[in-house]
């Protein structure tokens, strides 16, 4: 936690295995940078992170949180992918007309919450936390940033906890400003 106080810090990288979960909940939980998770299987990644799945709620302050991070990596030459997953609740109620409102919706979806140029979106239903891991390996990703709210109390967070478990490639854990 000291390293990442230091003012030149700008994130922390731990394992995500079963053994250091103690230790990178407490350090997410707690740190006010971005942390990224390295799951053990991920020792044959790239160098270079190509490839980027921003999976995105639809909210302000998700979009809010993850800004700085999705513009650095964008400079940085990776390609965003933003993953949106409509559930019940948040399904537009035009939807039945997919073939006409579908564009229009992405378009602005995008320019809402992730204006970067070259952005691609991604949609599905369900579940977001069944589809996070998933979609990063069929899109090939190099890493997953994910906003969160930092609670991990029951209830909270499944999200999270299922991309930290599932996923084949690191993900960064980007804090949303506390409420």
């Amino acid at each position: 936690m000291r390293a990442l106080h230091q003012p030149r810090a700008i994130s922390g990288v731990l394992a995500s295995g079963e053994p250091s979960r103690p230790l990178w909940q407490r350090v997410a939980q707690q740190s006010a940078k971005p942390v990224v998770l390295v799951p053990a299987g991920a020792r044959d990644q790239p160098p270079r992170i190509r490839r980027v799945l921003l999976p995105l709620d639809g909210t302000t302050g998700s979009a809010s949180a993850i800004a700085d991070t999705a513009e650095r990596l964008a400079r940085s030459g990776a390609e965003l992918v933003v993953l949106h997953v409509f559930d019940a609740v948040t399904v537009p109620k035009f939807w039945d007309q997919h073939a006409h409102a579908s564009q229009a919706w992405e378009q602005e979806f995008l320019a809402r919450y992730c204006a970067l140029p070259g952005v691609r979106l991604e949609l599905r239903s369900g579940v977001a936390a069944e589809h996070m891991a998933k979609v990063a390996g069929a899109e090939q990703a190099d890493m997953i940033a994910l906003a969160w709210s930092q609670r991990l109390e029951p209830g909270r967070a499944a999200a999270v906890r299922r991309t930290v478990l599932d996923a084949e490639v690191p993900v960064m854990l980007v804090p949303m400003p506390l409420d």
